[in-house]
């Protein structure tokens, strides 16, 4: 049984798999595609813990989505929107795996959903992070900001615009090149992710598991195509050493709970 969390939220926003294609070895990297295919980043697991943290202190639609892409470790933007739906407003977030700065649920990557109803909150993980949920109660001011317009937009009164996301591409680019990601004490953000997955591995085992191998047909097709066409070489996504173990390989970054190879860097 998949233990469930409280949650307090000041700001609600208003592992093996069979992929088609055939597989290119990262010769030039080090690292073989099928390695690549079973990192976080890859399959789409993001920290919840951090998320539900950025959910609490975040001040603007903005800096949520910023904190979001400092969290997550895939090579997509992170992008969000808000919807109402049968008495209860929803918060979603997907990777743009396309990565055309558009949020197209076909085509991208459902991360997380955040569930208001009632007065009550709940944090649910979606793909390889549907082993997490988390619940509390309180709302939002920004969550009725969000979904003000709905009824004059298809339903969804906000998602990220995709002018603002080649600044988020930016920002997030030179938060990964600071100590702030990867390095310093505690190894950053890396070094707090792979302390969450451990966890999360020891707790859940089996959930934790079985969530990375049911992934959406969108993630699927991704990783399958990068498999084949070796664009999964110029990756920025990190391959961890052994979980609850320090230590780097050469390119990678080193932080409690298991060192990273960033496959891009070893090019």
């Amino acid at each position: 049984m998949v233990k469930r969390k409280r949650m307090g939220m000041s700001l609600i926003l208003g592992s093996s798999m069979m992929v088609a294609g055939p597989v290119i070895a990262g010769c030039s990297t080090g690292v073989s595609a099928d390695e690549w295919a079973t990192t976080e980043g890859a399959i789409g697991r993001i920290n919840m813990e951090a998320v539900q943290e950025a959910f609490e202190k975040s001040q603007s639609v903005e800096e949520f989505e910023k904190r979001l892409n400092e969290i997550y470790e895939g090579d997509g933007i992170v992008l969000i929107r808000a919807k109402e739906e049968g008495g209860k407003r929803i918060i979603e977030a997907f990777e743009d795996l396309d990565k055309n700065g558009d949020l197209e649920p076909g085509k991208d990557d459902l991360l997380f959903a955040i569930t208001n109803e009632n007065g009550s909150n709940e944090l649910r993980g979606r793909g390889a992070n549907r082993h997490y949920s988390a619940f509390g109660g309180g709302g939002s001011f920004l969550f009725t900001y969000l979904i003000f317009s709905s009824m004059t937009r298809g339903g969804y009164g906000y998602y990220t615009p995709r002018s603002r996301v080649p600044q988020m591409e930016t920002n997030r680019t030179s938060y990964r090149n600071s100590t702030n990601y990867s390095g310093g004490q505690g190894g950053g953000q890396v070094g707090k992710n792979s302390q969450y997955y451990s966890k999360q591995s020891s707790a859940n085992r089996s959930s934790y598991a079985n969530a990375g191998r049911q992934l959406s047909p969108a993630r699927q097709s991704y990783i399958g195509n990068q498999k084949s066409t070796g664009a999964f070489k110029s990756s920025k996504t990190g391959v961890r050493s052994s979980f609850g173990k320090s230590g780097w390989r050469s390119g990678g970054a080193k932080g409690a709970g298991g060192g990273q190879v960033i496959i891009g860097n070893l090019r």
